[in-house]
């Protein structure tokens, strides 16, 4: 509507933050996707527009996965997009949980894209809860402390994403404890966004979306009382299951329905009991895309030289891994008009290239929050094999250091190696939390 085109793109198969409300979490993780395949995702979308005379101008990371806890693999993406389609990095939205260690590595980095922070709660109690990552990474005062070490670096205006949950986290009560939250970590509130986004219905979350009102409402206290600019969203996707993970938890529920002879699995969470009310018809409200009032320039122009990689798209691989022949004619019952059954294809094959899928996976009605382990054998294996690699790595920086310290000179391998502690350490860490 407003002549922006964004593409929403997957940095993980599955996910390891297990959010309570968000279908990607309730999935658990398979595996890490590589810079190829997140580059392809937004290359192929790239060339969609381009057969239709139109172009990609934004990327949000906002579909499976935490963008950070795979930092290097989406960092190589992110400068392809620059280099081979010409999309500035200040068009380029990362979100995340909060994962501290990395959105302080993002805050030095040179790459300059623009930083998106999954809220949703302004206590700890409540916050960890619903993102169970909220403790793992030290809660919110770690969490708003790199925020406004981010702003004041970076120049750089920051966003919260906010899913409204009707009865829960939606009263004028909670906008000023959010307010109050802001104030009292000295971040500039000009320095920070508020996203407002109703909830995405999903089978394992009881809660639902919040109404027009009560969205508009969240909103005027904040910029009213606060002076923080916030902006209910408009949700994309949910017609057809392909929001917020919601895609994905469709193929699981049409796999296990052929490998059960039609008989449904019902899944469901009976902690989201404390986040739950009736559910009801999701409102027309609110945008799902980022703000782009304060956009600058693009860090690189569009050529054609940079565009003409979009003609070769059709040369580069179909799929990143092999798919059985059975999966590529899916049918869902559900969706009757020929449209819509075209464009379930076309996003499910988009989905189905960024991931190995598991030969059978369960959905189980559980008492305890979602799991958060990874869901394949292979990838349990390599994650296994990659901890104790790193393990290894991080016990020779410890003797390369203190050999340092007793006036030992360090050759440049050995350097380089002690060099690499921060980011091994924080691959371990996201290693583990997978392992769980």
């Amino acid at each position: 509507e407003d002549g922006r085109n964004t593409a929403c793109v997957s940095s993980q198969a599955g996910c390891a933050m297990g959010c309570v409300f968000c279908a990607t979490g309730q999935m658990g993780f398979a595996r890490q996707l590589t810079p190829d395949e997140i580059f392809e995702q937004v290359a192929r979308f790239a060339a969609e527009l381009k057969a239709d005379g139109k172009r990609l101008s934004n990327v949000v990371m906002m579909g499976m996965g935490e963008p950070l806890a795979n930092y290097n693999n989406v960092m190589e993406a992110i400068r392809r997009m620059g280099t081979d389609l010409g999309i500035g990095a200040r068009k380029i939205t990362v979100s995340t949980v909060g994962l501290v260690p990395n959105i302080r590595k993002l805050m030095d980095s040179d790459v300059q894209v623009r930083l998106a922070v999954s809220l949703h709660c302004a206590n700890d109690e409540e916050r960890t809860a619903l993102l169970p990552a909220n403790r793992r990474y030290g809660g919110l005062t770690e969490l708003m402390s790199a925020v406004r070490d981010y702003t004041e670096t970076t120049k750089r205006r920051m966003t919260f994403e906010w899913a409204l949950i009707e009865g829960q986290n939606d009263s004028p009560e909670i906008a000023r404890e959010l307010g109050n939250l802001v104030k009292k970590h000295d971040v500039r509130p000009d320095m920070v966004h508020v996203n407002l986004i109703p909830l995405n219905p999903t089978g394992g979350f009881g809660g639902s979306p919040s109404g027009r009102n009560r969205v508009n409402k969240f909103a005027q206290v904040l910029e009213s009382e606060f002076g923080i600019s916030a902006t209910p969203r408009v949700r994309r996707g949910i017609d057809i299951d392909a929001g917020c993970g919601q895609l994905k938890a469709k193929i699981q529920k049409h796999d296990q329905l052929q490998e059960n002879d039609g008989e449904e699995i019902i899944s469901a969470d009976n902690n989201s009991a404390a986040f739950s009310s009736s559910m009801e018809a999701a409102p027309e409200v609110g945008v799902y895309e980022d703000e782009d009032d304060d956009d600058q320039q693009d860090d690189h122009i569009r050529t054609d030289e940079n565009l003409d990689f979009l003609n070769n798209i059709e040369g580069m691989a179909a799929f990143a891994v092999d798919l059985d022949d059975e999966d590529s004619n899916f049918d869902d019952p559900e969706l009757e008009l020929q449209s819509e059954l075209e464009e379930a294809d076309r996003l499910i094959s988009l989905v189905q290239s960024s991931f190995v899928k598991p030969e059978q996976v369960a959905v189980i009605a559980a008492e305890t929050t979602p799991t958060t382990t990874i869901t394949d054998d292979d990838a349990v294996r390599e994650a296994k094999k990659r901890r104790k690699k790193l393990i290894k790595n991080l016990k020779a920086i410890d003797r390369l250091k203190e050999r340092r310290d007793t006036g030992i000179e360090l050759n440049d391998e050995q350097q380089n190696k002690v060099a690499m502690e921060l980011e091994w350490r924080s691959e371990l860490e996201s290693v583990e939390h997978n392992l769980k």
